[in-house]
């Protein structure tokens, strides 16, 4: 996690209500009486009554939850009770996680997956709620505290979505929410607002798809949990190797003294693929350079590094990978003198390039 989720931002109401819905509904079929509406927004469960699909989904799921032995209720019951945070599971390894009996599994996935996907659009679920998920959405990406800016906070090197002029926020595009635990595989999480962060569309459909943060390969492992934890600065060494290379490459190092910290940073890089993708951006560092700190001397060069390093840390939440051309530039500031010197020179554009671009833009 490379940005901290600044604090006091108000979770969507929409993931609330739902959520809060469906540990009642379960609840209620367990301990066979009706379900309780006194700690729902008002309206909601006529709303989702008054929805085929889903009221057909929280049948199927009902009938299910109703033909368990006495003995799969309580336990189930008890873990419903415990409200235990998703996140819980990503920072302690010995959380138990909820068993879910193989009879309930997929009638629980086919209905939170619904609620994710359809419920939560449907007029009457916004009315009852008091907003729609683009509200949470354009209130979780604004600029200034507690918003935390259109830029994804996981990777950094992506916006959220792109903003369209003349627009309304809750009429933005809007990007991903990633369910840190799989509703696939942790359906009982499937509409818990603390499981749903807002991330790029990389991270999500590129980088993560159906990785696990919590198990991989059957065994349990630490990860970042996203609403408090993010890595230090001093976890992220950047360096610019030029030892083995015919040409300067950028290296990222995810390293802390700390074992469940360091697996923690190796859970990220596995999930999201966070050092492989910075990489691969600086591949053409020397063109980067040239975009940003271009100079005839390596005096000039060094003051323009750090002019150039320090707007892009100031606006790292405002355009994408500006904390990590923050980082790279200060690693080429530390270089040897000679090989700094060199990669300058790599970045002053040809006679011919100079040309090119007069006709182009000049003429």
């Amino acid at each position: 996690m490379l940005f901290a989720i600044r604090p006091d931002l108000e979770q969507s109401k929409v993931f609330d209500g739902l959520n809060l819905f469906l540990v009642e509904r379960l609840l209620a079929a367990l301990e066979s009486r009706p379900v309780d509406e006194t700690h729902l927004p008002v309206g909601l469960c006529a709303a989702i009554a008054g929805n085929q699909p889903t009221r057909a989904a929280v049948d199927a799921l009902t009938a299910k939850l109703t033909a368990l032995g006495q003995g799969q209720k309580q336990a189930l019951r008890d873990a419903l009770v415990l409200r235990t945070d998703p996140c819980a599971f990503l920072s302690d390894r010995d959380a138990p996680l909820p068993a879910i009996p193989e009879a309930v599994f997929p009638a629980l996935k086919a209905l939170a997956v619904h609620l994710f996907q359809r419920t939560a659009k449907l007029n009457g679920v916004e009315q009852a709620c008091g907003e729609c998920i683009d509200d949470h959405y354009a209130r979780f990406r604004q600029r200034d505290a507690p918003g935390n800016g259109n830029v994804c906070c996981v990777c950094g090197t992506e916006y959220l979505a792109q903003v369209r002029a003349d627009e309304n926020d809750n009429e933005q595009w809007r990007g991903p929410y990633d369910h840190l635990l799989a509703k696939d595989l942790y359906p009982l999480y499937g509409v818990d607002p603390k499981n749903l962060l807002p991330i790029c569309n990389t991270c999500n459909s590129k980088a993560k798809l159906a990785k696990d943060l919590v198990l991989k390969a059957g065994v349990r492992r630490l990860s970042f949990s996203p609403w408090t934890e993010q890595a230090s600065l001093q976890e992220i060494e950047v360096v610019v190797d030029d030892a083995n290379e015919l040409f300067p490459r950028v290296v990222v190092n995810l390293r802390s003294a700390d074992p469940d910290r360091q697996e923690k940073l190796s859970t990220w890089d596995d999930v999201y693929e966070i050092k492989s993708r910075v990489e691969g951006e600086f591949k053409e560092l020397a063109a980067k350079l040239a975009e940003d700190a271009h100079a005839p001397n390596d005096a000039s060069f060094l003051l323009k590094l750090r002019e150039v390093r320090l707007a892009k840390a100031q606006a790292e939440r405002l355009t994408p990978f500006n904390y990590w051309r923050a980082r790279v530039y200060a690693a080429v500031s530390g270089m040897n003198p000679r090989s700094r010197e060199a990669l300058r020179q790599a970045t002053t554009p040809t006679p011919q390039a100079i040309q090119d671009m007069e006709a182009l833009f000049f003429q």
